[in-house]
């Protein structure tokens, strides 16, 4: 079936281009240019033989099957003579012809693949294109959509005014939007009592510099439904999973974590095997209208390597400190933002993690809760435990801690004469929280005195200091430590082995002081898997303690790897009265996302590590003829189509754009641009393509093993 999907892959490349060599042939054979060879596929000569499949002459023209794919040309009459002023064309040559001519045959290669790309989309939508549903499954806490309220299951139906049909394009809107000018969604919300309402939202995207591009902070929505019967020797074959099952949550002894969002079920299932590996457990499914609880017990899969990881978890939506709450939460009914939970069915939390709830709830309904607000004022809370749960899980509050640590500081720094030393953890400028070094400027624009009141902690003893606000943003002479407090810890890690707890953070391991989670993270890789190394912490309480552990972290079985859940499509088909209309929407829409595109690429908003090449370009194409739908291959080839044709008119040598150009220069200026300028741009131009043809395949590579 791969076999078969490749082949499908590499043959619609190969439509492709013979429909771009296809509009330069017809063009050169109307304006009287002789053609020599019209190739699909290249046929380069190896021992005086050419690799070809077969050829044929008809008239004045070879034309070649060559054995090479995903490539193809066309040999016009003098074309290799086209820079060369001193030679003579003959009528039938191509550099005997006008600029109107030539200009002609250049870009007719892109003119056919834009319109070959609105015939695909017509046929595409004729057959019916399954697209993602619009459907939100989760939002990050503290992102762009977080804040304007988006929720689980919500549905997209428009941004700024344009109706949206798939998930990709709320990626995509958001991608190629600014971080400086809001988007204006409606989304369609069905409450828990059943009624649908449409809500008006705006956000504005912010920049992601792992993604590399504008995100607002939204997951697409799966269907938690299991496409086929999983393998017997499988951990979801094991526990009885079958085809049709939809998951609902899991269960823990007695306790029950079954949240109404399915994309919440599905992180709980993905936190809870993450956190304690190779621990038995329930999952629940609904199956013929009923609920079972089906018995999982993961294995440790013995033909993987173990991981050179210390098995801690400091990214968990989990916390002590409140920073926010989603505007749609009833989390709002007992929390507000800078509230700290201090304790939980009156025993002292270092942080509070969905699984610490369980635990500690145990059988009981509600869990009582010890709460202190920033003035250090407590109060007492009881909230049901199911809730509590599912705010947490679900993201519904985003925690956060004081981190602007002075890891290292400078005795001749502006701040160690203002009295602040090493380990001093700031937590407010004036009234203001800080949570992060690299919050400083924000805070501060809030005020704009030059001296600041910045309230500190040193050894666990809050204090009070009068510091210079320029001083305070130049930060000369001082190493941050924004190293976060460990959320989880995996049972049986070596972390767990060497005694450090959730809430501790990590000082430094085999006798290297880290002064971050990335600088904690180089040092294990750098280690190894199996290096037994030294381990400093400082615990929640502030004590500190020295250990020796081996980092070898063994990997299990996940269940969520052993199944495939059918996907959250719908399908989009048109009459066929309609196709043309929806074929040259979808035209206009795809070639305006390339130009945004372009327009992000050079502004930076859209990074060049999310380019692809042909390798990453076949690999899609395989992949999607492996899901046996005609419809959304064809419209993907339409796609790749109109993205051809775009990407060849860019005013580029070697490029019909660039051949464009010295066209254009050449009739204002009333004579062709100098052979050795050509030769200069188009030398400089192939080692541009080379260099950006070697940057996509590394980045496809990466992207298809990663």
């Amino acid at each position: 079936m791969i076999l078969v999907s490749i082949f499908y892959a590499i043959v619609g490349i190969s439509i492709l281009i013979f429909v771009h060599e296809l509009g330069h042939f017809l063009a050169a054979k109307k304006v009287g240019v002789r053609v020599e060879r019209f190739a699909i596929g290249f046929d380069p000569s190896i021992r005086g033989r050419s690799l070809r499949l077969f050829s044929f002459r008809r008239g004045e023209t070879e034309y070649v099957l060559g054995a090479i794919p995903l490539g193809g040309y066309v040999k016009l009459a003098g074309g290799e003579m086209l820079h060369d002023t001193s030679h003579k064309p003959a009528p039938d040559e191509l550099p005997g012809k006008s600029v109107g001519a030539r200009a002609l045959v250049f870009v007719a290669g892109s003119v056919m693949n834009v319109m070959f790309a609105f015939i695909f989309f017509m046929v595409a939508f004729s057959i019916g294109v399954p697209f993602p549903e619009p459907r939100i499954g989760s939002v990050v806490p503290g992102s762009p959509a977080w804040k304007a309220g988006l929720r689980p299951d919500d549905q997209v139906l428009s941004i700024d005014g344009e109706n949206i049909m798939e998930f990709g394009e709320i990626r995509l809107a958001a991608a190629l939007g600014s971080s400086t000018r809001s988007m204006n969604l409606t989304v369609s919300r069905v409450s828990p009592e059943k009624s649908t309402s449409n809500l008006n939202m705006a956000l504005t995207p912010r920049w992601d510099s792992e993604q590399g591009f504008n995100v607002i902070g939204v997951r697409e929505a799966r269907s938690g439904i299991l496409a086929s019967d999983p393998g017997t020797e499988s951990l979801a074959g094991r526990s009885g999973l079958k085809k049709g099952d939809r998951i609902l949550g899991l269960k823990l002894g007695d306790f029950k974590v079954a949240p109404a969002h399915l994309g919440v079920a599905l992180d709980a299932l993905s936190s809870f095997q993450s956190i304690r590996p190779g621990v038995a457990f329930q999952l629940l499914v609904a199956r013929d209208g009923k609920e079972l609880a089906l018995d999982v017990h993961p294995r440790r899969n013995e033909a993987e390597k173990p991981q050179s990881l210390l098995g801690i978890d400091s990214r968990s939506s989990a916390g002590v400190l409140i920073r926010d709450i989603h505007p749609a939460s009833a989390a709002l009914k007992t929390f507000q933002p800078r509230d700290r939970v201090v304790a939980v069915q009156g025993e002292p939390v270092p942080v509070v993690h969905w699984l610490d709830i369980a635990r500690l709830a145990g059988n009981t309904n509600t869990v009582s809760l010890t709460i202190e607000n920033d003035n250090g004022e407590s109060r007492a809370a009881s909230v049901p435990t199911s809730d509590l749960v599912d705010w947490l899980l679900g993201g519904e509050i985003l925690w956060d801690e004081h981190r602007a640590r002075l890891g290292k500081l400078d005795s001749d720094s502006p701040l160690a004469q203002a009295g602040l030393v090493a380990g001093d953890l700031l937590t407010h400028f004036d009234r203001s929280p800080i949570y992060a070094p690299e919050e400083r400027a924000e805070v501060l624009d809030v005020s704009l005195s030059p001296t600041i009141s910045v309230r500190i902690l040193r050894d666990g003893t809050p204090r009070t200091l009068s510091v210079q606000r320029s001083d305070l943003l130049e930060a000369r002479g001082v190493t941050w430590e924004s190293t976060l407090s460990i959320k989880a810890v995996v049972e049986g890690g070596p972390a767990a082995v060497a005694g450090i707890t959730p809430g501790s953070r990590i000082l430094h391991i085999g006798g290297r002081r880290v002064y971050s989670w990335l600088e904690m993270r180089e040092e294990i890789e750098r280690l190894g898997a199996g290096a037994q190394t030294d381990v400093g912490w400082v615990t929640g309480a502030g004590e500190l303690k020295e250990a020796s552990t081996k980092l070898e972290l063994p990997v299990h079985e996940a269940l969520e790897t052993s199944i495939e859940f059918e996907p959250l499509d719908r399908l989009v088909k048109v009459p066929l009265l309609e196709t043309f209309s929806a074929g040259a929407k979808r035209t206009l829409l795809s070639a305006k996302q390339i130009f945004l595109t372009l327009r992000s690429l050079v502004s930076r908003e859209v990074s060049p590590k999310n380019l692809s090449g042909p390798l990453g370009i076949t690999h899609f194409l395989t992949l999607v003829a492996q899901k046996d739908s005609w419809g959304r291959l064809i419209y993907i080839m339409a796609l790749i189509s109109i993205n051809l044709g775009l990407f060849n008119l860019l005013p580029f040598p070697i490029l019909d754009g660039g051949h464009l150009l010295f066209l254009g220069i050449e009739k204002v200026k009333g004579s062709p641009v100098s052979v050795k300028a050509q030769e200069w741009a188009m030398n400089l131009a192939f080692l541009a393509i080379m260099f950006l043809f070697v940057f996509v395949t590394f980045n496809d590579v990466r992207r298809i093993f990663p």
